[in-house]
């Protein structure tokens, strides 16, 4: 059964447990939320904009279509969650962890994802554009078509990864570990290698054109 706003107010005021809640289309921007548990909630359509959701359990939720753009979502966990074209589009998710997340055409454009679990997650055709992940994990994860130009990576780990006709243009990823990647088709532009990994990667036909490469292995 769905909760007005007004509820889920009083609810969080309260301390309450809002798991498995039916939310779809809730407008909840602009509020601070920090530390509320959505686990299992049904969050398909929700405005979640400009809030503060750190700390918060999205674990298992339904999150299809959510707007979570220019929110603190800090320490969130979102784990196993359904994420397909959700916007965090200039959000701010350091330590967020997305693991195992079904994460198709997500939209994380001039996002901060410094420090980030995206292991094991779906982000096919995904959108990393002026993203800013140091040191963020997407080991084993499906990014197929992904979209990674002109963000910074470094220290990153792609390891495992599928990541056929993925777009690297103008992009820092020095540091990042491509072993035993899937970069066939994948393209790099323009980008700075210093000291990347591409060990027993497979780079069929990938493009690698005016990069700025030291102490890469191949």
């Amino acid at each position: 059964m769905k909760i007005s706003k007004s509820e889920i107010l009083f609810l969080i005021q309260t301390n309450a447990d809002l798991s498995g809640k039916d939310l779809t289309g809730i407008k909840l921007s602009e509020i601070d939320l920090i530390g509320v548990n959505f686990s299992k909630c049904i969050l398909k359509n929700a405005d979640l904009s400009k809030s503060n959701l750190s700390l918060c359990n999205f674990e298992e939720a339904d999150l299809t279509n959510c707007k979570i753009d220019s929110s603190n979502v800090s320490g969130a966990s979102f784990k196993n969650a359904i994420l397909n074209e959700a916007d965090f589009n200039f959000s701010f998710l350091p330590g967020a962890n997305f693991y195992n997340a079904e994460m198709n055409k997500v939209n994380f454009l001039n996002a901060k994802i410094t420090l980030c679990n995206f292991e094991n997650a779906n982000l096919k055709e995904a959108n990393f554009q002026m993203a800013e992940g140091f040191l963020a994990n997407f080991k084993n994860s499906n990014l197929k078509s992904s979209n990674f130009k002109q963000g910074s990576f470094t220290g990153a780990d792609f390891s495992n990864a599928q990541m056929n006709d993925a777009k690297f243009f103008m992009s820092d990823l020095s540091g990042a570990k491509f072993i035993r990647t899937n970069l066939e088709k994948a393209e790099f532009i323009r980008c700075s290698l210093i000291a990347t990994n591409f060990s027993e990667a497979n780079l069929k036909d990938t493009i690698f054109e005016n990069n700025n490469e030291s102490r890469v292995k191949r």
